[in-house]
């Protein structure tokens, strides 16, 4: 698939790297001055590797070497085979994003690492057509080439430990043959369900004042405020049809003044009415009786009476005849202009108390002004609140919606694990094949589980269960069984690039050291695979090893670069500085 055949670099900074198929040893080595086989620059030369096969400037440590060591105009060079497509990715040190690419003898240059690794990749995937679903070119070497920085703690997270990448399980997934497009669906499903679950959170924070409230209270408030805003609303309507509050108020004035003027009126009447009311009935004196009373004044008198007892009959019958008139017809007026006046004055208080009631509606409404003030704060709020309670009741049906839809999808990929359980099954077979040469005996497991909890983004679980696995030691032979199993697997090794590279993974003991490269030798031996397994190795840890003679092989054939404290990868002794920018 894929097959590595030279790293160099013009000018020539380092000794080029002639890869071969089968086991491929990068050795730090002892020297005559030196025990040490650390820094001599192994891991380094991985990362001119992995340089050449487009990992991010921003993480590789080639960038870190002073430029007094590696001039910028400095081209890393990478001969290789994709599929039957001879290639030379040509990749400059001051320049980092830029790519050239020699195919079949034609250069092509690229400005961006992302153009140039789709196009590796298009050409990867040209013989796999049923995948709708591409991956990168970096995506699908990620566990490919782990270094020595992810620790090999982890057959998913191949990455730097001190990075929090997520797992990527799209590579393993095109090697056992499972389907990238649903992958992909639920990875999308997952983080727009964790968004909208944030976008959720974050609102109802907000709605209940940071959980100070119910949700169900803050309706409650919704309901309250609804009807608030309407009973303002009603009244400032009342005001503005009356064109203004001072008309209002003038209104009122002359409705008082009014008022007043018709009181005092009313009381007058009703005081006049009741003064004729008291009024005694006159009593009915004879013509005799009022002769010998008038006879008898006449005489006391002598001449001041001059008057005739006529005249005194005309002016008691007119004193009667105004008594009859105040009782009968006066009153009857100032009865019926009462009756009047209260009717006026019910009319007149039932206008006063409608527009006094415009401008003094309880404590609400003080005025225009301030009831205008009143409604804009109440009505914000009560927009506000609105918006929040919408927002969340969206927010929430949208999750559960996508919970469904989550749910549905998990049993769809459920169903295609089951679908390729033969696959999966020959692949155990293998795990526990590798684990048997390595850790002598089968106590294996392998499968593939999904997983539906509401705080997990990963909704797959890669479960391998080694012998006394949970170690330092173990955990690395774990992943070393895992990536091994992926090469050999007769099933993932159709879509494998059939290259695995191990940076320092051999921190382990010396048994499972040997046993791996015995079984390793004999898997090249019996030309059961055209692969490449590329690993970078302290020579003093094969000394115990070799000296038994177990290994049944020469370690000198198999190693391709070896470096010591005199001769090291790049030839000087550096510090890395901060990194280019």
């Amino acid at each position: 698939m894929i097959k590595l055949i030279k790293l160099f670099s013009d000018p020539e900074i380092f000794n080029p790297i002639i890869f071969k198929s089968g086991l491929n040893l990068i050795l730090g080595e002892k020297s005559e001055s030196s025990n040490k086989t650390n820094g001599v620059g192994k891991s380094i030369s991985i990362e001119f590797l992995n340089y050449c096969l487009l990992k991010k400037a921003s993480d590789s440590r080639v960038l870190n070497i002073p430029t007094e060591l590696i001039d910028p105009s400095t081209n890393i060079k990478l001969e290789l085979y994709i599929h039957s497509h001879h290639l030379t990715i040509i990749r400059n040190i001051g320049d980092p994003d830029k790519v050239a690419i020699l195919i079949n003898d034609l250069e092509k240059t690229f400005d961006s690492l992302e153009d140039a690794s789709e196009y590796l990749g298009n050409l990867y995937f040209e013989g796999f057509l049923d995948y709708k679903v591409k991956i990168s070119l970096r995506n699908l070497l990620a566990p490919i080439i782990r270094d020595e920085k992810s620790e090999f703690k982890d057959i998913i997270k191949c990455y730097d430990t001190d990075k929090n990448i997520p797992r990527d399980y799209k590579p393993h997934l095109f090697f056992l043959g499972l389907n990238l497009d649903l992958y992909s669906e639920i990875r999308k499903i997952i983080d727009s369900l964790e968004k909208k679950t944030k976008y959720a959170s974050e609102t109802k924070k907000l709605l209940t004042n940071n959980q100070q409230i119910k949700i169900s209270e803050a309706k409650a408030r919704l309901n309250e405020l609804d009807h608030e805003v309407a009973s303002i609303n009603n009244s400032i309507e009342k005001l503005r049809n009356k064109d203004s509050y001072d008309l209002i108020q003038t209104e009122i004035i002359a409705l008082e003044t009014k008022v007043s003027e018709l009181r005092t009126i009313q009381k007058a009447t009703q005081f006049e009415i009741k003064q004729i009311e008291s009024l005694p009935i006159p009593e009915d004196i004879s013509e005799q009786e009022i002769k010998i009373l008038f006879n008898n004044f006449k005489e006391g008198l002598g001449d001041i009476v001059s008057k005739s007892i006529e005249e005194v009959k005309v002016f008691k019958n007119k004193i009667d005849g105004f008594r009859n008139y105040l009782v009968g017809e006066r009153l009857a007026i100032l009865k019926e202009g009462l009756f009047t006046l209260n009717s006026e004055l019910r009319v007149l208080d039932e206008s006063y108390t409608e527009k006094l009631s415009l401008i003094e509606k309880g404590e609400l409404l003080k005025d225009l002004k301030t009831s205008l003030n009143i409604f804009n704060n109440k009505n914000e709020e009560l927009n506000n609140l609105k918006a929040l309670i919408n927002r969340f009741d969206i927010a929430e049906n949208e999750k559960e919606e996508l919970k469904i839809l989550k749910n549905n999808k998990l049993h769809e990929f459920r169903d295609k694990i089951l679908e390729k359980q033969e696959v999966i099954k020959s692949f155990e077979q293998t795990i526990l094949l590798v684990h048997e040469r390595i850790m002598d005996n089968r106590k294996a497991h392998f499968e593939i589980q999904t997983v539906n909890k509401a705080n997990v983004k990963d909704f797959l679980y890669f479960d391998l269960r080694t012998d006394d696995d949970g170690s330092h030691s173990t955990d690395r032979v774990k992943v070393l069984i895992y990536d091994i199993a992926l090469l050999f697997n007769e099933q993932t090794s159709k879509r494998h690039p059939k290259f695995l590279v191990h940076d320092n993974i051999f921190d382990i003991d010396q048994d499972s050291l040997e046993k791996s490269l015995i079984f390793l030798h004999n898997q090249e031996k019996n030309n059961l695979n055209d692969f490449q397994y590329i690993l970078t190795l302290n020579r003093d840890i094969l000394e115990a090893i070799e000296q038994t003679n177990k290994l049944g092989f020469n370690i000198e054939n198999y190693k391709r670069a070896s470096y010591t404290k005199e001769n090291r990868f790049l030839k000087k002794k550096y510090t890395e500085v901060k990194r280019r920018k």
